[in-house]
């Protein structure tokens, strides 16, 4: 199995999200603007605990995020109330976060706009900017949460 890929998605406007995220001293994650919001793309080889953690820190500015994480077909969601999955997604997580988690079968329902940024980063167009990422938070703020250009009328990441 790859390492599975992990970004969390709110509808809060990007600057003010890196503002916050800045302040909260967290991070690293890419941040992505699109028209519903933002997508926050976390360091590769986040852990599910931390990943879970900087959606808090996300939800924490417009009590909305969604936690993504996926490896092939397997694919897990929370919105930190509840949680859904498809494929093989326990092997996504440890067996006692899966036990926890209680995820509920489904399908995943993403605005169209970061279903574009998903397929994106499974093509690998995010890594040069998810692997540059520091290892800590508490760097500047353009080094711990860069904001990903979109070019008008182009796709991010593209």
């Amino acid at each position: 199995m790859s390492v599975p890929r992990t970004l969390i998605w709110t509808p809060t406007p990007t600057a003010e999200l890196q503002l916050a995220l800045h302040r909260a001293v967290a991070g690293p994650a890419a941040l992505v603007p699109v028209a519903s919001g933002t997508v926050v793309l976390p360091r590769r080889q986040i852990g599910f605990a931390d990943a879970a953690k900087l959606a808090g820190q996300v939800r924490a500015v417009d009590d909305q995020a969604l936690l993504v994480r996926w490896s092939g077909d397997a694919v897990l969601w929370s919105d930190g109330v509840s949680a859904g999955f498809s494929g093989g997604a326990r092997r996504l997580v440890g067996v006692l976060t899966w036990w926890r988690l209680k995820a509920e079968a489904g399908s995943l329902d993403l605005p169209k706009d970061v279903a574009e940024v998903k397929a994106l980063v499974d093509q690998g167009r995010a890594d040069t900017w998810v692997t540059a990422l520091p290892d800590r938070a508490g760097l500047p703020i353009g080094t711990v949460l860069p904001v990903v250009p979109v070019t008008q009328g182009g796709s991010p990441l593209a």
